[in-house]
């Protein structure tokens, strides 16, 4: 070698011993966790003890040469994800228990990747990482079990390893090897001191299953993570159908929107309402569901031949339809015929079947808004079609519709707001006797004000703050609002009347519902019997069963039970019956055609006297005149809610009917 090769290589070694790499810390040092020595420990650590100007360097070592499998080994070890991870307590747990076991200065968790030696977690050093050349870990990779070195010095491989002949002088090393479950190595639990050891065969099946509780470790952060992957895909996919999710539509709407160009001519969006599905389950059962479903699924791809499309499953009976390109002069020409096409039978498992559907569609989809915007206009509608039996054809995207599209689009970004800072507000429409209109109670009922908005609706604030999760917010609030009110006019000395709330099935299916409600009522210091729940009909569809436990346990404290808006569900009365109801609340669609069409009196008679004989209070919502309280009088209806009487009054007003309350004088009498 000449004299300047010579001079250059030692220069190269000098430098790479200035690349401080492993810093060695007090025994019980934890890096992250615990202090490293103080600055005048620093030069004079004691016998055993590296300082941080005596250092392990990145120098060439002895390299270990590959695992007979090292290419499916690194697959392994990087399909795993732990690489480069923040410091986790449960390793690092394993390593500070090893420490003290052993009583070794230095215990490592290892991952050996191409070229360098990665710790998972480290006790008594600071670094991260060092070269695989250097590393001892990766020749413990070819052992079956260990690798036991109880002297360096003594060992042919590594004696002349620069860690055993200079800094940090490794005299002891054992490492257990880690194993995924198939097998391949990924690296070590290792111990590392300064001075020779004896590790005997007690020593090292502690050492073994330590190293077990590691791969465990392991293996359970590898199943998690593949849990986490299939609930990812979850999101992603219905598994029923393989169509895209809500979740992924809405994300398929984002990115068109923010594609778009001048040039774009089509980005058209359409909800298919599969709405007979339900009735559909209830009448065959749900193989024959799914089997409709399937095929309108098939008429629907078919219908769209000729456009580009996505199509998504966007809640249990809805499908959603992006289109990117076809003619658009085709369009409404097209969501006609889906819609016709959508109404014809099915034959499923041997049966004629008719599925109601209906379309709503938008031509020009960025004018209803952002992507969640489209998504939410597309599923208002559809419930609000389904409620007002309304045309199974319907665009958004017109002079006509766009207005209230618009504004319930400000009401979402508003209603959170609202609720948290307080301007809802609760008005009481009195409940009253159809024979001598003597007041017996009171519906609370949401109102909201906005400066800007005006008086909003109150079924729109229930649906916006259901589709943004905060539904139960806004039951909760109602609840602790009405027996506020309550609590006060009980307080200033009136003869309180029973107020009716409505709840939803999904807060009363819950058993800690049951356990809040009763700590108000103690709070406020109130009967249960001054309070009446009214459940919606149609959301008993889904899981009547679930609210049995709950009501009966609140009924236990005299709280009372209302079906509301009976006629509009397909309720079976096997289990009304079952269901501990006190009073059905007949939907006002019934009462306002009471007069007009002979089939629905009839209909409106036998409800009535349905309820009478199950033992439950009748009361009629949506009274409006005098003839449709005669007509309710004739088939002995109990009670009326409705404008004939009055409307919803704010707290003050219905204060002061409270003092008139055994003095109420019919209209015109």
């Amino acid at each position: 070698m000449s004299h300047s090769a010579f001079r250059r290589n030692r220069a190269n070694r000098a430098s790479a011993r200035r690349r401080l790499v492993l810093t060695f810390l007090a025994p019980g040092c934890l890096h992250g966790s615990a202090q490293a020595l103080p600055p005048a420990c620093l030069h004079d650590a004691g016998p055993g003890i590296a300082t941080r100007e005596h250092c392990m360097v990145n120098v060439p070592g002895v390299a270990a040469p590959d695992h007979p499998d090292e290419t499916r080994r690194l697959d392994e070890l990087h399909r795993l994800g732990l690489m480069d991870t923040p410091p986790e307590k449960r390793f690092d747990d394993i390593t500070r228990l090893a420490a003290r076991v052993f009583g070794v200065p230095i215990v490592l968790i290892t991952l050996v990747d191409r070229h360098r030696q990665w710790f998972k977690s480290r006790f008594g050093i600071d670094a991260c990482e060092t070269s695989r050349d250097n590393a001892f870990c990766a020749h413990a990779l070819l052992e079956r079990k260990l690798l036991v070195i109880e002297d360096t010095t003594r060992d042919a491989r590594f004696r002349d390893h620069p860690l055993v002949t200079e800094t940090p002088y490794i005299r002891f090393y054992a490492g257990a090897v880690i194993r995924t479950a198939a097998g391949l190595p990924l690296g070590t639990l290792c111990l590392i001191d300064r001075h020779p050891r004896h590790f005997d065969a007690s020593q090292r099946e502690i050492l073994l299953d330590l190293a077990r509780l590691v791969e465990n470790e392991i293996g359970d952060d590898a199943i998690m993570r593949l849990e986490r992957a299939r609930a990812e895909i979850g999101t992603q996919f219905d598994p029923q159908t393989r169509l895209a999710t809500q979740q992924r539509f809405q994300q398929l709407i984002e990115a068109r929107l923010n594609a778009l160009s001048d040039d774009d001519t089509l980005c058209g969006v359409a909800a298919v309402d599969l709405y007979g599905m339900r009735a559909i389950r209830t009448r065959f059962s749900l193989q024959v569901s799914n089997n409709v479903l399937m095929r309108c699924i098939a008429r629907v791809e078919k219908a769209l031949d000729g456009f580009v499309f996505d199509l998504a499953r966007i809640d249990d009976q809805r499908l959603g339809v992006l289109l990117y390109r076809g003619d658009a002069t085709r369009m409404a020409a097209t969501m006609e015929a889906l819609a016709t096409t959508l109404r014809a039978p099915y034959i499923a498992a041997g049966k004629t079947v008719t599925a109601a559907a209906r379309v709503v569609w938008a031509h020009d989809a960025p004018r209803l808004g952002h992507a969640d915007d489209i998504l939410s206009a597309l599923q208002h509608t559809c419930r609000r079609l389904h409620s007002e039996r309304g045309a199974d054809l319907f665009r958004l995207d017109t002079p006509e519709v766009l207005p209230r599209l618009t504004r319930r689009n400000l009401l979402r970004r508003r209603t959170a707001s609202a609720l948290a800072e307080d301007r809802f507000c609760l008005h009481y429409q009195p409940q009253v006797s159809v024979r001598d209109f003597r007041v017996h109670g009171f519906e609370a009922l949401l109102r909201w004000h906005d400066t800007e908005l005006g008086w909003v609706n109150p079924q729109d604030i229930v649906d916006i703050a259901e589709e943004i999760d905060l539904g139960d917010q806004l039951d909760i609030w109602v609840l602790r609002r009405v027996m506020r009110q309550l609590s006060v006019w009980r307080d200033r000395g009136h003869d309180v009347l029973p107020v009716a709330l409505n709840i939803s099935q999904e807060q009363l299916a819950r058993p800690a519902f049951a356990d809040r409600f009763c700590a108000l009522l103690a709070q406020y210091r109130l009967p249960g019997r001054l309070l009446k729940l009214e459940v919606l009909e149609r959301s008993l569809i889904d899981d009547p069963e679930a609210i049995i436990e709950s009501m009966q346990r609140l009924k236990r404290h005299g709280v009372g039970f209302a079906i509301d808006d009976f006629g509009t569900g397909y309720s079976s009365l096997a289990y009304l019956t079952r269901i501990p109801f006190d009073t059905l609340k007949i939907d006002k669609s019934f009462i306002e055609r009471i007069g007009d069409d002979p089939r629905v009196g009839s209909l409106v008679r036998s409800i009535i006297s349905l309820g009478r004989d199950a033992g439950m209070h009748v009361v009629a919502e949506g009274v409006e005149t005098d003839a449709q309280v005669q007509r309710l009088r004739d088939f002995h209806c109990h009670s009326i809610q409705g404008h004939v009487f009055s409307g919803a009054l704010p707290p003050t007003h219905a204060e002061a009917l409270l003092h008139n309350v055994a003095n109420v004088t019919p209209p015109g009498q």
